[in-house]
């Protein structure tokens, strides 16, 4: 018989460009944790939402799309050329995606099967979520290794690096506020073993919250 969990641990993971942190979900998704991807769902608000893909064409220009399909490039040049554009971006999308990470985080935490839900999230201190959270995991990363992960994952040149990174809070900052922190500076291996460490501490706090619920 299947474990029923009635009150699993609502689990931010973020971290910067290239830092790592859907990595670090991939392998806690290997250990039976619920992963929502916030880049994914804005992607899905776009693709769905007709008032969103009207209010960006209003905001950036009929060009980001081609016929219904969003040219995610073309928008990224042109939404994060300066704060005020990365700001209009972020006032059409954010506030639909919200409310779908709301609504697939409850149905996951009705559903029993999980201990633990986890939300893949750059922005969560940008945005103002990080209330959310029964914890929040930060993935860490020298800047040199980040600037050649997205440069061999994305072919992002340094300047479009340093564009983007400018724009979300310092790294260094997040890993001050977190919960936990996750290293990413070595091999992948040594990444798994240092996320199944936080796993293992999420897991007890999960336990923790199922007793209190039903003593």
């Amino acid at each position: 018989m299947k474990k029923h969990y009635k009150n699993p641990l609502i689990v931010g993971v973020t971290g910067g460009i290239g830092s790592g942190q859907s990595t670090v979900c991939s392998f806690f998704a290997k250990w039976n944790c619920k992963i929502i991807n916030a880049d994914q769902k804005a992607k899905d608000v776009i693709k769905r939402n007709r008032t969103v893909q009207n209010d960006l064409r209003k905001a950036f220009g009929k060009d980001i799309f081609n016929g219904r399909h969003l040219n995610t490039k073309r928008l990224a040049e042109l939404a994060f050329v300066d704060e005020i554009q990365t700001l209009k971006l972020n006032q059409i999308v954010h506030p639909r995606m919200a409310e779908v990470l709301v609504e697939e985080m409850e149905r996951a935490r009705f559903s029993g099967r999980f201990p633990i839900i986890i939300i893949d999230a750059a922005l969560i201190y940008e945005i103002n979520i990080e209330k959310m959270f029964d914890a929040i995991v930060v993935v860490n990363a020298p800047i040199q290794q980040r600037i050649q992960r997205v440069k061999e994952r994305d072919g992002m040149t340094r300047i479009q690096f340093k564009e983007r990174s400018d724009k979300q809070i310092p790294l260094e900052d997040k890993v001050k506020w977190a919960d936990f922190v996750i290293q990413n500076d070595s091999t992948l291996e040594d990444l798994e073993k240092r996320s199944r460490d936080i796993y293992n501490e999420l897991l007890k706090l999960q336990k923790k919250n199922e007793r209190k619920r039903t003593n």
